[in-house]
């Protein structure tokens, strides 16, 4: 599974076209206590399958693996039952990202 640091999140977006299930969104809306100008990305744990495809793709470094114990029944990035509230990245068509 991947997670990212937010604190360490920029707000780039360059993560968001390298992941194929669309696991990576930003917030809606920034946290008002964020010192970085741009909203932050979030992992949609409900979509992040684990292929890492986005890891290299940081430049601050904030996307990290994390390893699921060999008997695990839930994800360690389920912390709550719904995932927070992102905004849609047109990923194809005109003004799209044309590839994912």
């Amino acid at each position: 599974m991947v997670a990212i640091t937010e604190a360490d999140c920029t707000g780039c977006d360059l993560c968001i076209p390298h992941c194929p299930f669309e696991a990576l969104l930003p917030l809606a809306e920034s946290p008002t206590d964020r010192k970085h100008k741009k909203r932050p990305v979030v992992v949609l744990a409900t979509q992040c399958v684990g292929c890492l495809s986005c890891i290299g793709s940081c430049p601050t470094k904030a996307l990290h693996e994390i390893l699921l114990p060999p008997i695990s029944t839930t994800s360690p990035l389920l912390i709550s039952n719904s995932d927070p509230e992102t905004e849609s990245i047109k990923r194809w068509g005109k003004k799209g990202l044309g590839w994912a």
